[in-house]
């Protein structure tokens, strides 16, 4: 088996919490558990949980971690990078998976995602079709797997339609063999684009007219380099979809409650309305190239701090002495409401030395604004106002218990800024005074995984965790 048809697996720490899980989940149908070292220990899948809002904040609540909720590696079917091309089909037809763990030494390197192997299977049918015996096995195997199948001609004639077409479709290949094909899906289908560039489509969203939605495959037959139809793989996704609605209906619930803890309208309206941008960091020359503008990245930088700062709460940090939840919440949703970002277009490339605000600046402005318009309490102020200084630029009566929650801040304000503006990963552990960060980071100064003692200060690089962020 060629590491070429592998794809990365998403995966994530035994003691990732419910949030992290559901964020995968509500894009991929499963996640794998491992270990330190990338052995596999188990697997969540998006079907075996009920995801819902309920759901979510009593494991939340409960602090349920992956081991809790995987099943166990010993019930998982997997395969090796040595396994036969028709053994790695057996295992398909087995089970109902869309895609299979690929281990070397128990590790885990990759998964083999169904289309993979039907693109194989596709391309073996073509350069031996001339045999009749591996035609009848290929036939059998046809039939057998749970993806609807439709293998078309260049004239649109249907010249396969497995049992499970049948009943995804609701039509006998009696009937439909030898036919023209129909076009369910609204809007025209990709066999024509398929059959014009020979270049396949995979995980395309075809809503039909009944409601249901499929995800469908498109897969030139080709001979001789000539495309002479295009094999059709699908499966009705319409509950998966809905769950993934619910997951991102539930995220929009907790942004809905955040907004509710917010003094009043003005802040959110600020929040909402201050820019922040995704770029590409060239190190020789220091200056970015824009190639997202979030309009509302302010609010999301907020409420991805939010979550960091309860993701460390679950993990312990609160139990801390000298660690406020109240003060940090309060500094957080203030710490940014003073900034003044420049206007940039994608595509567009500047020194953010030459273009952005000194950040001490917006910081004390954000101070000045959380002292005088809504009254925050002293030690808010301090951590706002100062949480872009360097400690040894601190002024002589910064109050010294205030030190393990600046550093607190800082942390996760920089956190935050991985995930708003670069789509970083991180993983967060606890041990006492000291957080393990765990970052993967496009920007080469923020790729690296550290521990940060809060009552000390000391931060020093530590080895990566080869997890969900490797």
């Amino acid at each position: 088996m060629s590491r070429a048809s592998l794809l990365k697996p998403e995966s994530v720490s035994p003691t990732a919490d419910i949030h992290q899980i559901a964020g995968i989940l509500a894009e991929r149908e499963v996640t794998y558990v491992v270990s330190s070292d990338k052995m596999l220990l188990g697997a969540i899948y998006r079907d075996s949980l009920n995801l819902t809002p309920n759901f979510i904040a009593e494991a939340s609540e409960r602090s349920i971690e992956a081991c809790e909720l995987m099943t166990p590696k010993e019930r998982i079917p997997c395969i090796s990078l040595e396994t036969h091309l028709d053994s790695a089909i057996s295992v398909f037809l087995e089970t109902e998976l869309k895609e299979i763990p690929v281990l070397e030494n128990d590790r885990l390197v990759g998964v083999l995602p169904l289309r993979s192997l039907l693109k194989g299977l596709t391309e073996s049918l073509g350069s031996v079709k001339h045999q009749q015996e591996h035609d009848k096995r290929s036939s059998m195997i046809l039939q057998s797997i749970n993806e609807g199948l439709i293998m078309i001609d260049k004239d649109l004639i249907i010249r396969e339609y497995n049992r499970a077409a049948e009943e995804l479709l609701g039509a006998k290949a009696s009937e439909r063999i030898g036919s023209k094909a129909v076009v369910k899906t609204r809007g025209g289908s990709p066999v024509f684009e398929v059959m014009k560039t020979g270049k396949p489509r995979f995980g395309v969203m075809s809503p039909l007219a009944d409601g249901r939605i499929f995800s469908v495959n498109y897969v030139p037959m080709l001979d001789n380099g000539n495309v002479v139809g295009v094999i059709q793989t699908f499966q009705d996704i319409t509950g998966q979809e809905e769950m993934r609605s619910q997951l991102l209906s539930s995220r929009d619930e907790l942004d809905r409650a955040f907004a509710l803890t917010l003094p009043n309208s003005r802040v959110e309206h600020k929040l909402k309305n201050t820019a922040e941008y995704r770029d590409i960091y060239d190190s020789d020359s220091g200056q970015i190239t824009i190639t997202e503008v979030i309009a509302d990245g302010g609010y999301k930088h907020v409420v991805n701090a939010l979550k960091v700062l309860a993701d460390l709460n679950n993990k312990g940090i609160m139990s801390l002495l000298g660690i406020s939840k109240d003060v940090l919440v309060q500094s957080i949703i203030f710490h940014d409401l003073g900034k003044s970002q420049p206007q940039f277009e994608i595509g567009q490339t500047v020194d953010p030395l030459d273009e952005f605000e000194e950040s001490c600046a917006h910081a004390e402005r954000s101070a000045d604004i959380a002292a005088h318009f809504y009254q925050r309490e002293d030690d808010v102020i301090w951590l706002i106002k100062y949480h872009h200084h360097p400690e040894s630029q601190l002024p002589a009566d910064f109050p010294n218990h205030l030190r393990p929650m600046l550093r607190l801040l800082k942390l996760v304000d920089g956190l935050s800024a991985a995930l708003t503006r670069r789509n970083g990963k991180i993983t967060l552990d606890v041990d006492g005074t000291k957080v393990y960060v765990y970052e993967r980071n496009p920007h080469p100064d923020f790729d690296k995984s550290r521990v940060v003692d809060l009552f000390t200060g000391e931060t020093r690089e530590i080895p990566d965790y080869p997890d969900g962020t490797g």
